[in-house]
C-alpha cells in the first residue's frame, strides 16, 4: 500500500560511500538519486511487477479485483508521471539504479497539497517497491531512511503509512523501524494497517 534537482550529490548517492548522517551503505555497484522524467515508465513498471509479487497464490477473485483497483488507482494518480508529481515541494522519489542503469527499487516522501506550507506536520512514506532479486539485502531499509531523514529536514514532525496484509515481510521491517500501528480499515477483502512514527527527534538534529 522538494526542488526541481534531479540528482542528489551526498557522499553516498552515487557511491557505495555513507549515504547520509547515519552512516547507510548501498549494495555494490548501486546508486541512489532522484526520479528524472526518463523513469516514469520503469518506476510504473516496477511499481506493477511489485504489485503483483505481493498477491498470495490461490488468491480469490475478490482479492485479486482490489488489488488490481488499488494498483490501477496509483498509477492515475501520483504515478501517471511520478517525475513530476514528485518535484513539488514537501514531496520526492528516489530510484536505485543498477550498473545496467536499470531501477531496481524506489521509495517515496508524499504530503497533501494543503500541507505543502511551512507549518507541515505529516508526509507519507510510500511505494516503496525492491525487484525480487535486490530483496534481503538491506535495500528497503535503507531507501527508508534516506527518505525519514530527507522528511525530517522538511520539517514534516509524522511519517505515515499504510500496509496491507499481504505484505508481511514489509510490515515487518516497518515495525522494525520503529513505525506503530494506529488503525486499520478494510480494501474490499483485504485488511490495510494505517502505521506512523514521530520524526520529531530527527526534526530537530537534522
Amino acid at each position: 500500500m522538494s526542488g526541481s534537482d534531479q540528482s542528489e550529490q551526498p557522499s553516498g548517492d552515487q557511491t557505495t560511500q555513507p549515504s547520509g548522517p547515519s552512516g547507510n551503505f548501498f549494495p555494490p555497484g548501486l546508486a541512489v538519486r532522484q526520479i528524472s522524467p526518463t523513469d516514469n515508465e520503469a518506476v510504473r513498471a516496477l511499481f506493477i511487477a511489485a504489485q503483483n509479487d505481493i498477491l498470495p497464490d490461490g488468491a480469490d477473485r475478490a482479492t485479486r479485483i482490489a488489488l488490481k483497483k488499488y494498483t490501477d488507482s496509483c498509477l492515475m494518480a501520483d504515478l501517471a508521471r511520478a517525475s513530476t508529481h514528485y518535484a513539488q515541494p514537501g514531496r520526492r522519489m528516489w530510484v536505485l539504479e543498477s550498473q545496467e542503469h536499470e531501477i531496481v527499487a524506489l521509495a517515496a516522501i508524499d504530503s497533501e497539497p494543503d500541507d505543502l506550507s511551512s507549518a507541515r506536520e505529516i508526509a507519507l512514506f510510500r511505494r516503496l517497491a525492491v525487484r525480487p532479486e535486490f530483496k534481503r539485502k538491506g535495500v528497503g531499509t535503507l531507501l527508508s531512511k534516506r527518505a525519514e531523514q530527507w522528511a525530517a529536514k522538511q520539517g514534516f514532525a509524522t511519517l505515515k503509512l499504510y500496509v496491507s496484509e499481504l505484505q508481511p515481510a514489509a510490515r515487518s521491517l516497518y515495525e522494525k523501524l520503529e513505525y506503530s500501528e494506529i488503525g486499520s480499515e478494510d480494501y474490499g477483502p483485504i485488511a490495510v494497517f494505517e502505521m506512523e512514527k514521530s520524526l520529531s527527534a530527527r526534526k530537530t538534529t537534522a
